[in-house]
């Protein structure tokens, strides 16, 4: 049976390190205790001068870096929260407006540039809203990650279908959607 190349390579690596190991050891042995404690001493501190300079010293720069940096983003977040409120995004008029439910979501609706392209249904504590047209699928879902929280309510159910069938008159790929949403209860107070 024939060496691999992987068990002679290993034998060749073996034989040259083999003479260079012997030699460390009999080094080793003639140093007195007090040079062997200097050596390891050395070796303790190298290694921990790499550790700290490897691994806790970036680690402690990176933490520094994002206490520093977090104030500042999120003066940025709330100021661009502001700009965002006053350029009349979905949730604008809905923080603005008050009165009942419907009022405040036929607002928020129109203000998101959806006036006319929804049917708003009351159902008991929650409103059915059914958008008509497809091309307003953006706007919607935009609307639906903002607005509703702004007004006080809650998505409780959103339905998109797709209809995509050959024999239908209408085009390719259009989409329906619907979504239930409801008045959200405030915490402490009694309901």
């Amino acid at each position: 049976m024939s060496a691999t190349p992987w068990q002679s390579r290993a034998t060749r690596l073996r034989a040259r390190v083999q003479p260079l190991l012997v030699q460390a050891q009999d080094r080793w042995r003639n140093l007195s205790g007090r040079e062997r404690k200097q050596i390891a001493a050395m070796v303790a501190v190298v290694a921990m001068a790499a550790v700290w300079l490897l691994l806790t010293k970036p680690a402690l720069d990176t933490l520094q870096y994002w206490g520093n940096e977090l104030p500042r983003l999120r003066s940025q977040a709330a100021a661009l929260k502001d700009v965002l409120a006053d350029a009349g995004g979905p949730g604008a008029a809905a923080r603005s407006a008050s009165g009942p439910p419907a009022a405040r979501l036929r607002a928020s609706l129109d203000a998101a540039g959806l006036a006319g392209g929804y049917q708003l249904r009351e159902a008991g504590a929650t409103w059915q809203i059914e958008f008509e047209r497809t091309e307003d699928v953006s706007r919607v879902m935009a609307w639906l990650l903002d607005a509703p929280a702004s007004l006080g309510m809650a998505v409780r159910q959103v339905t998109l279908q797709r209809s995509d069938d050959a024999a239908s008159s209408e085009p390719k790929n259009r989409l329906r959607a619907s979504a239930t949403v409801a008045v959200q209860e405030q915490p402490g107070n009694g309901t």
